[in-house]
């Protein structure tokens, strides 16, 4: 009989012990929805969603916040003065759509989707080549 109270009190502690972890989930997750609200669905938060999802292993999700970033384009700009720091920094993209790309290319990868993995990488490099060809256009404009 005592045994079994132990064994009870021991499941109780492994019951409340998953439900700290779920709510801390919830929690993280709150702070990540209410980021995309503020932001107004931008690459990044969209981003950090996505690689909320993929930390857990909910990769269905995280596929489908992948896929959403890289629908989005966002202009490079760059990054804000910070104090202390010296001017003579080089303009960093905000553009996240490689860093999904990837990410997505590996869940493809992992799943067995070969042939869906090597599509997303394609499709972004395509991409970026016709990106780089439109600037170069306007600069040929410019020029002339």
């Amino acid at each position: 009989m005592k045994q079994k109270e132990s064994e009870n009190g021991l499941l109780l502690k492994l019951i409340a012990k998953i439900c700290v972890v779920n709510l801390s989930y919830l929690k993280g997750f709150a702070l990540l929805y209410n980021n995309i609200r503020i932001c107004s669905n931008s690459q990044e938060a969209l981003c950090n969603v996505a690689r909320a999802y993929h930390h857990v292993g909910l990769v269905t999700h995280a596929a489908s916040y992948y896929d959403k970033v890289l629908a989005i384009y966002e202009k490079e700009y760059p990054m804000p003065k910070l104090p202390n720091v010296a001017e003579e920094r080089k303009p960093v993209s905000c553009d996240l759509r490689k860093e999904a790309a990837h990410n997505l290319h590996l869940i493809y990868k992992h799943s067995g989707a070969f042939d869906l993995a090597r599509q997303v990488l394609k499709i972004t490099a395509l991409s970026e080549f016709r990106l780089s060809c439109k600037l170069c256009n306007q600069l040929l404009l410019l020029l002339s």
